[in-house]
């Protein structure tokens, strides 16, 4: 069998675990596999958050180093170590995490004093320790032998999709087989798309894209008498289901939960230039959302299963879809 190689992104606050994540990307590389990281783009800013989005979703696994400082705050007071985090959970990466055993015994210089931040940094913490397998360290040496045990273990027990290089794998008896897994594929996949038309609803009177919905959405501000406390307004806007399909459409390039349903519409009332930006965003208006546009065949939901062996949603195109957004984005002749 050809050996594959695997993508690990390496995620953790920067300058105060320098030396760690050169030793981590320095194992990666002694087992054969490809790491990923941030290492040209120590600056944190929203538009890097977005491409580090399309790293991740091309990595295999996602390894995280949790020491002593929380990280760098985006316009929401989260760290983006933590939107890292967040995204690699909610796309299904294996995730591989190393979080600090004793944090009060971390140098005043690589620690979050101020209380807020450490109280966040606490607070990620929990997180990523509930509910699935974490490693503690101590010291660098301790943390090198837990990262080459969890990567040899996760490479051997949780394979995932990997590289294969091009010359090694196209042999005729390998093209021979994917040419007719693409033909049993492509079969399958007209079968399944005649039963879902024959199994879809039909509504009356459904809007169309060109039709407007009122999205509800809070804003939150720092309390003007305490800065630990936030105020929250209710506030709405009105988009057409086209303002909203069109980014939800570049998300689905690839099958992905409904949680990029907030982020489209997010990013369609940007689009609209809103006065505010949204904290979040109502619960039923993102669920009408979904159901507008698989009541107009624009986007199918599936339940699969995900890497860690559960199940869940995911989001993707229909063909019909893909050719709205592909008409909304080309672009035409003056």
């Amino acid at each position: 069998m050809v050996a594959k190689k695997y993508q690990v992104f390496v995620s953790s606050t920067f300058r105060d675990l320098v030396d760690e994540r050169q030793e981590t990307i320095r194992n990666i590389l002694d087992l054969n596999h490809i790491p990923a990281g941030m290492e040209l783009f120590p600056a944190a800013d929203v538009e890097q958050l977005t491409y580090i989005k399309k790293v991740i979703d091309e990595c295999d696994y996602y390894l995280l180093i949790i020491g002593g400082r929380y990280g760098s705050l985006d316009a929401e007071g989260i760290s983006f170590t933590e939107r890292e985090y967040d995204y690699a959970v909610d796309t299904g990466k294996f995730v591989i995490a190393f979080v600090h055993g004793e944090p009060g015994a971390i140098s005043v210089r690589n620690s979050d004093i101020e209380p807020r931040l450490a109280a966040a940094l606490d607070a990620f913490r929990d997180k990523v320790m509930l509910g699935r397998l974490v490693k503690t360290w101590t010291n660098r040496q301790d943390l090198q032998l837990a990262v080459l045990k969890s990567l040899m273990h996760a490479f051997s027990a949780y394979p995932q999709t990997g590289w294969i290089r091009g010359d090694v794998a196209a042999n005729q008896d390998t093209l021979e087989q994917a040419n007719k897994a693409l033909q049993e594929n492509a079969e399958l996949r007209n079968q399944v798309a005649i039963l879902q038309k024959n199994q879809q609803p039909m509504f009356d009177n459904i809007a169309g894209l060109d039709d407007t919905v009122e999205i509800r959405f809070r804003t939150r501000h720092r309390n003007q008498y305490s800065s630990s406390y936030y105020t929250y307004t209710d506030r709405e806007i009105s988009l057409t289901w086209r303002q909203i399909f069109l980014p939800l459409s570049a998300e689905l390039t690839v099958g992905k939960t409904d949680y990029v349903i907030s982020s489209a519409v997010k990013t369609a009332m940007k689009e609209a230039n809103c006065d505010y930006t949204p904290y979040d965003i109502n619960e039923m208006d993102l669920a009408k959302v979904k159901v507008q546009f698989v009541a107009l065949g624009l986007i199918a939901a599936r339940v699969s299963q995900t890497t860690k062996g559960g199940h869940a949603e995911f989001l993707s195109l229909t063909t019909q879809g893909q050719q709205i957004y592909m008409e909304g984005l080309v672009a035409r002749k003056d």
